[in-house]
């Protein structure tokens, strides 16, 4: 069994991507519009417009809120590599849970419960409403320490989102999103009906 120990700090330091970050400042600005990954589409009806959300975000049902533990089961990881060691329940931020994947070392995708829609995307100005099977979600990737990371902030209620990430070494944004799309959606198909 792999010495987990080792890489929880390195979770703990997505706490910064998610909440909003300095790291964000830090970045070398990239040109253009970000395009969604495969999955992750836009709404038909609303144009795209940098760090601005449909208003109200789309919900098309209310969710629920279950053990974040049980968002992502160990068949929901192996496109990803699969689990390596036990679940860490409040990582990277509290309402979450990581799970720490094989593959490299840091490889890492956790979900959970956050804030509302509305406050992360003004945190991430750089990121892109997209469409998860109806529900407005805010996608945001960028590079942390050799490790394509990629949020998604999906609408389940208005005064609560379901978060996940997925952090992966040597990925690309494209690449890393779309996975995080499988993973969205997985944790949604589980929520109960609020």
């Amino acid at each position: 069994m792999p010495n987990v120990r080792h890489r929880l700090p390195r979770v703990l330091a997505l706490c910064v991507l998610i909440g909003g970050s300095a790291l964000s400042g830090c970045s070398t600005a990239v040109v253009g519009s970000p395009i969604p990954a495969a999955g992750f589409q836009e709404h038909p009806e609303t144009p795209r417009t940098r760090s601005a959300i449909a208003q109200p975000p789309r919900i098309p049902a209310p969710r629920g809120e279950v053990d974040p533990c049980t968002l992502l089961t160990p068949d929901d990881l192996v496109p990803v590599g699969g689990v390596a060691g036990p679940p860490h329940p409040g990582n990277p931020v509290p309402g979450a849970c990581a799970h720490l994947l094989g593959g490299h070392p840091d490889d890492t995708a956790a979900a959970g419960f956050h804030e509302p829609l509305p406050s992360i995307a003004q945190r991430q100005p750089r990121g892109v409403e997209v469409d998860v099977r109806g529900y407005s979600s805010w996608l945001y990737c960028e590079p942390v320490t050799g490790y394509q990371t990629c949020t998604a902030a999906t609408a389940i209620r208005s005064d609560r989102s379901l978060l996940t990430m997925l952090s992966l070494k040597d990925a690309s944004a494209a690449d890393t999103a779309d996975r995080l799309f499988g993973l969205t959606t997985a944790a949604l198909r589980k929520l109960p009906p609020a």
